[in-house]
């Protein structure tokens, strides 16, 4: 439904609007955690892994770090039981919108919360608004598990794991073998990494592995695409809604 970015602008504004909404229901000292930067450049630019071979002989399979970002989210408090209920109006699992009531502070809790207050800032009415964003996830999940089902892409990943066994890096033929590699989870990059990271976007490049397996995932997309199109089409009407209201808002102290 949103890219990176932009679900890192909205994650930011919503984060603003539930602190606002707290502090007006009495909660004066909590905090919520910042959200995190995407710490990419371009949206699904790892999708399929790391592509860059500059990047990689700089930093190995690292994101680099693009901003520093919001710190003042870092030491997140705790909610007990009322700040809980004031936060999501009483609601006992996700999606479920809380009835609301008073909190301790004999303050009116409105029907989905701080949460609710927040969604609505930004045009999306729990309960009432169509477009469920989980069905955007939930197809996207979909194409990608299927593409790795396609023999051609099976192919590609047994020509790229040919390839790094060729260059003296033994990983099964599987999208991710290399960067999960154990030995890399270190605090800071090592000369290994590098080298077997810029390893394998030239192996990736000779078994043609990207082009192939984002050939197949578009048909597969273009697939799901056709037959999920009414639900897809509500809820491009409320990423519309949205980003038109972030645009707005964004930067301002509403």
């Amino acid at each position: 439904m949103f890219n990176e970015f932009e679900l890192y602008e909205i994650s930011s504004l919503l984060r603003k609007y539930n602190l606002a909404c707290m502090k007006e229901q009495g909660y004066t000292s909590i905090n919520f955690p910042a959200p995190s930067s995407p710490g990419i450049t371009k949206h699904n630019e790892r999708r399929y892994g790391i592509t860059d071979g500059l990047l990689a002989i700089r930093l190995g399979y690292r994101i680099p770090s693009i901003e520093k970002g919001d710190e003042s989210g870092t030491n997140a408090t705790a909610l007990s039981p009322d700040e809980e209920f004031t936060l999501t109006g009483g609601s006992t699992k996700p999606g479920e919108l809380g009835k609301g009531g008073r909190n301790k502070f004999d303050k009116k809790v409105p029907a989905g919360g701080c949460s609710g207050v927040a969604l609505k800032k930004l045009g999306y009415f729990p309960g009432e608004t169509p477009g469920n964003p989980m069905e955007v996830q939930a197809l996207d999940k979909e194409s990608f598990t299927n593409s790795l089902k396609s023999d051609r892409v099976k192919r590609s990943l047994e020509k790229w794991s040919s390839c790094m066994r060729d260059n003296g890096y033994k990983y099964a033929p599987e999208p991710f073998s290399a960067s999960n590699d154990h030995r890399f989870a270190t605090r800071s990059v090592t000369k290994l990494e590098k080298d077997v990271a810029t390893a394998d976007t030239r192996c990736k490049q000779s078994s043609r592995l990207l082009t192939v397996w984002s050939a197949e995932e578009t048909k597969i997309q273009e697939s799901l695409i056709a037959e999920h199109q009414k639900e897809l089409h509500e809820v491009q009407k409320q990423r519309d809604t949205t980003l038109s209201i972030i645009e707005r808002r964004s930067g301002s102290s509403s």
